[in-house]
């Protein structure tokens, strides 16, 4: 009798967690109605209704429901799409906005850019001319040194000077100074950009 009780209550329990481990799916399948979806095909505008037929009523019959409903919601809908167009036009002005903010902390940067790189290459233009013109001093002195020495040294050294203004190559200072660009060279600033298009 024990043992018989002892099955039992273990079959119950098995019953029991099988139970609590079975699953149930769900699946839509067609049922051969009719089903008339009306929607708001605006962006951004969410509003559908929809009419089903059933066992015991057709589609059709509810054509005057339908209109009457459509007619209803024209209000509705109508504030819907206003208020979406109102909504799509601020977002438009605050993307054009964070656009416009972007423009100007780049010109910002780039302006302070152009200004940092005509420094540089001004320095440098500098420095080239110092170069040249202590190189050009260097050759004109040994030059006209050279011309107190004896013909055969004189010859020697202005055939030596002759090769190293050749391995140093032509340098005008000038060129270096030409070759310099101003901050607004380098990088025009959108307030000038906007004057130079007014003009044109």
């Amino acid at each position: 009798m024990e043992s018989t009780s002892a099955n039992l209550i273990t079959s119950l329990r098995k019953h029991q967690r099988d139970v609590n481990h079975s699953w149930t799916t769900t699946k839509d399948i067609p049922c051969g109605r009719l089903r008339l979806v009306i929607y708001a095909p605006y962006r951004g505008v969410s509003w559908s209704v929809s009419f089903q037929e059933s066992k015991d009523r057709v589609l059709t019959a509810d054509i005057p429901k339908i209109l009457k409903s459509i007619e209803n919601s024209t209000e509705a809908l109508v504030a819907k799409v206003k208020e979406e167009e109102r909504q799509a036009e601020l977002r438009r002005q605050e993307w054009e906005a964070r656009q416009e903010r972007w423009r100007q902390e780049e010109d910002r940067r780039r302006v302070a850019e152009s200004i940092e790189e005509s420094r540089e290459e001004l320095a440098k233009a500098i420095e080239g001319w110092a170069k040249a013109i202590s190189l050009e001093q260097f050759f004109s002195g040994a030059q006209s040194r050279a011309q107190d020495l004896p013909e055969e040294q004189r010859q020697e050294v202005l055939e030596r000077l002759a090769l190293a203004r050749e391995f140093v190559g032509t340098q005008d200072p000038l060129e270096f100074f030409r070759a310099w660009k101003t901050p607004v060279e380098k990088y025009l600033p959108l307030s000038m950009q906007k004057a130079a298009a007014k003009q044109d």
